[in-house]
């Protein structure tokens, strides 16, 4: 795979790394507006530009990682589709489900890829609780808190606004950290019957917030925060029984499952922040390499589902 980067941001340079321990990701260029960021990755690309059309031009290129704010997404992978190139596009994959659709239709009418990287779908661990849920019984309560206190909430505070929390570019708890708890739960339990959600909002934008996902025979309710912090989790109870997965919804590390009947189990994970990246580029070299079009349908199935779920939010 030939790849030209959208953005410079941080994210950006986890995606470097771990592309870099993969034959499979050939680095060929990197595109942003200012040259000054783009210079520490001059090692790692044949080349860096501030042309995108150099970018979206170059023949070579078969597909672009695009590592924008959430509210450039829609229009920066549609150029990068109709210049015929695949598409690996950060969460949330779009701000509207309209938009998340019409990127994933173009795709499919063209045969191109456009897929989501979203760390917990690819993520061992929670591929493993999906075989434990029946253990648990009828479900009856969801419970999910990925808060973590912004390193760009105190600027916020004073009034410069940074992209994570700008409006304009679609920022917020909900689009930049739920996303990970919905993306976990309707993973494994599908479309809920109701959408509520209950914001902090200051200066126009979430910084943070709670999502109640209603199906009907049970409750989830998802926290996020970027302007304060807790010890993150998420617990599924059943009636038989629970399961806790002790950290963050994107990492899915250190999981205890206890039964009424006293059985219990306990599976460790590394708890560590881009774990579950290091999962999602070797699941990506599989999809890519065998054009996997069921596993590709099911994964643009689920996006789809959770643009619905986070507009009916907004």
């Amino acid at each position: 795979m030939n790849v030209g980067v959208i953005g410079s941001g941080f994210i950006v340079d986890v995606f470097v790394n771990e592309a870099r321990k993969h034959k499979f990701y050939h680095l060929t260029a990197i595109w942003g507006r200012h040259e000054e960021k783009l210079i520490k990755f001059k090692d790692y690309f044949d080349y860096y530009t501030t042309d995108l059309n150099k970018l979206l031009n170059d023949q070579s290129i078969d597909t672009v990682y695009v590592a924008l704010p959430n509210g450039l997404h829609y229009e920066y992978a549609l150029k990068a589709l109709k210049a015929n190139k695949n598409v690996i596009l950060e969460k949330s994959f779009t701000v509207y489900y309209s938009e998340a659709k019409e990127l994933i239709d173009y795709a499919n009418k063209h045969n191109l890829i456009c897929i989501e990287a979203i760390t917990t779908r690819y993520n061992p661990n929670y591929k493993k609780i999906k075989k434990y849920i029946k253990d648990l019984g009828e479900i009856k309560m969801i419970d999910a808190n990925f808060s973590q206190y912004s390193r760009r909430y105190e600027k916020f505070k004073q009034g410069t606004i940074l992209p994570v929390f700008d409006k304009k570019l679609a920022g917020g708890a909900l689009l930049d950290l739920n996303v990970y708890n919905v993306h976990f739960v309707t993973g494994l339990f599908g479309k809920p019957s109701k959408v509520e959600y209950f914001p902090n909002m200051s200066k126009g934008v979430d910084t943070s917030g709670v999502l109640i996902l209603d199906y009907k025979d049970f409750k989830a309710r998802l926290i996020a925060g970027k302007d304060c912090k807790a010890d993150c989790h998420i617990t599924i109870q059943g009636d038989n029984g629970y399961l806790r997965v002790n950290s963050t919804t994107s990492r899915c590390a250190n999981i205890e499952i206890k039964l009424n009947n006293g059985k219990e189990k306990f599976i460790k994970g590394t708890d560590s922040e881009f774990i579950g990246f290091e999962s999602e580029m070797k699941e990506l070299i599989k999809i890519f390499k065998n054009k996997d079009i069921k596993q590709i349908k099911e994964f643009n199935n689920d996006t789809l589902l959770v643009q619905k779920i986070l507009e009916d939010g907004l």
